[in-house]
Formats: C-alpha cells, sequence, structure tokens
C-alpha cells in the first residue's frame, strides 16, 4: 500500500461514527466490560449464531455467547476468521447485523460473506485483507473499502469502534448490500447466484489483537410476491400505513419488519445527549436515523428492529 493510499485510508476512518454514544466516554475498556452498550441490540432475534472455533483455532478465536468474538485474545501472529453457522440459500433475503466493541487498527478487519473454499489456514501467520482477496469471498474494511476477487470496487466511510455494521444478501437476485449504522452504502455486489445454494456464509476477520465483535441481530426471508408486495408497501408509506384491516394484520403479524416506525429510532432522552455532546456538524438529523424499533405491536409482541430499511430495493 502506496503512503497516499494509506493516508486516503486512515481519512475515510476517521468519517467513521458510533452507532451511540456509549463508546464516547474516553474511558479505557477491558474485554471483560465490552459488552456493556446494547444499544441497538436484538439478542432474541437471531436465527444464527457463531461457529466454535476448533482446537486449532482457539488460539486465535474465542466466542462467547454464541454472538460476542474475540480475536487473538493474547497476540497476533496473522489473520484470524470467524463463521456463521447458517449456509445462504438460494431464493432467501437474509440481513445481519455486527457491532464493532473495539476500536479497529492494523492490517484490516472486515464484515461480509465467502464460501468453505476461502484459505483461512494460511492466512493465521499472514496479516491480510481475507475477505475479497479471491473469488469466493465478499467483505467490507473498516477502512471503507469493499473488496472481492482481490480488488477494492468501492471506497468510503469506514467503521470504528460502536459502528453497527450491517450485511443483507438477496439470493433472489442475487445481490449485497452493505450498512452502516443502519444507512445503505448501496449494491456492492451482484450475480451471487454464481454460487450453489448453501456455499456462502457469513463471516468476519480480524489482524487486530483483542479485537472485539458481536452479532446484534440476523435473521431471514423467503422471497416471495407476498415479501415484495410487502416492501413496496413499506418503502411508500411514512407512519402508520393507511392498509385494509386485513392486509396491515397480516404484515403486522408476519412481515413487521416492512412496516415504518413510529416516529424516532433515538429517545428523547438520547437525542437530548447527542445534542449535548456533539458539535454542530456532527449532530445526526432524525431523516438520517432508522424508525422505533417499537413500532410493532402484533399479537406476539415481537420485539425486532423495524427493518423497512433493510429491505428496500
Amino acid at each position: 500500500m502506496s503512503r497516499f493510499q494509506s493516508k486516503n485510508s486512515r481519512n475515510r476512518q476517521k468519517l467513521a461514527k458510533s452507532y451511540c454514544l456509549c463508546f464516547d466516554d474516553g474511558k479505557p475498556k477491558t474485554l471483560d466490560n465490552l459488552g456493556g452498550c446494547e444499544c441497538g441490540e436484538y439478542p432474541d432475534c437471531n436465527e444464527w449464531f457463531w461457529e466454535p472455533p476448533t482446537s486449532l483455532e482457539s488460539s486465535w478465536v474465542m466466542v462467547h455467547n454464541a454472538r460476542h468474538v474475540t480475536f487473538h485474545p493474547f497476540y497476533s501472529s496473522g489473520t484470524a476468521v470467524v463463521r456463521g453457522n447458517v449456509a445462504l440459500e438460494h431464493n432467501y433475503h437474509y440481513y445481519w447485523e455486527i457491532k464493532m466493541l473495539t476500536e479497529p487498527y492494523g492490517t484490516d478487519i472486515m464484515v461480509g460473506l465467502g464460501t468453505r473454499k476461502v484459505d483461512t489456514v494460511r492466512s493465521r501467520y499472514r496479516f491480510t485483507s481475507l475477505l475479497g482477496q479471491d473469488d469466493e469471498s465478499y467483505g467490507l474494511s473498516y477502512t471503507g473499502a469493499v473488496r472481492h476477487s482481490d480488488q477494492v470496487y468501492r471506497d468510503g466511510p469506514g467503521f470504528c469502534k460502536g459502528t453497527i455494521v450491517g450485511v443483507k444478501v438477496d439470493f433472489w437476485q442475487g445481490t449485497v448490500e452493505f450498512f452502516l449504522n443502519r444507512k445503505s452504502r448501496g449494491v456492492a455486489f451482484f450475480n451471487l447466484r454464481r454460487h450453489p445454494t448453501a456455499t456462502l456464509i457469513p463471516m468476519v476477520s480480524s489482524t487486530a489483537a483483542q479485537s472485539s465483535i458481536r452479532l446484534v441481530y440476523s435473521s431471514s426471508w423467503q422471497a416471495s410476491l407476498l415479501v415484495d408486495a410487502a416492501k413496496i408497501l413499506g418503502a411508500s408509506t411514512c407512519g402508520e400505513p393507511f392498509l385494509p384491516p386485513g392486509l396491515k394484520n397480516k404484515l403486522k403479524s408476519q412481515f413487521w419488519m416492512t412496516l415504518p416506525g413510529e416516529g424516532c429510532a433515538l429517545y428523547a432522552d438520547e437525542r437530548e445527549a447527542r445534542a449535548d455532546n456533539s458539535t454542530l456538524e456532527d449532530k445526526i438529523d432524525a431523516s438520517d436515523v432508522v424508525h422505533s424499533y417499537a413500532c410493532v405491536q402484533c399479537k406476539d409482541e415481537i420485539l425486532g428492529p423495524c427493518v423497512t430499511w433493510a429491505l428496500e430495493f
């Protein structure tokens, strides 16, 4: 990497923002209390979890409660990777999120997906941008680079400690889209259907010692005309949709993720905290934030994120 490229990467990483203010107090955090922040997290809304490391991988990766991962818990000698315990199938929509619990640094920390053909063994003793270094993986770097087939396809703001990074895979259309703090960065890749069904899996890689991430949300929906209609309805309405009672109940009970929220995602006290602790140019407009996650009041009282933003195409 040239000096100019390295400087650009640092500048993009400076644009990264945390999802909340919990990591802005300037106080050091130990590995034991990294999990104190739960802003934007939904531990009960997870369809899959991280695979436990094998005996050979235990020195590189520690998995706590199937959601919290610490890479290189002692020191780093290369690149470590963790995989989800789900294989992505054709004709499904998938969306998952991880929260960065430590400040990223070093060669790379990447979030994305890949097949079992990704060479994770050789990379254990190499510092590399693992996801996207071949045709079998796709990744978003903490520097903002989007990588595949050993090429950078797009640059932009990266992620930092406290950022929520989302990955949306549409296996009906064959696309991958990355999100930062629930704001889309646009469709990054197409033609994922060239991979056989049930071969791609969620992955995170890191070269940084004692770096930690946590899975905060994971879900999927089978592609159908009903889901497409729900996406269009959710994207075209603002506030409580004016729909026939039967259709509204159907959406709330089965497709709650497509409905818009009621009000701002930030509660009043959190908005005031942002206003008190940020400069004028750092303040976030309510239109830049996702809708309320407590917006669904179906009979089962599902407490999950309203992911209209995750399903709009």
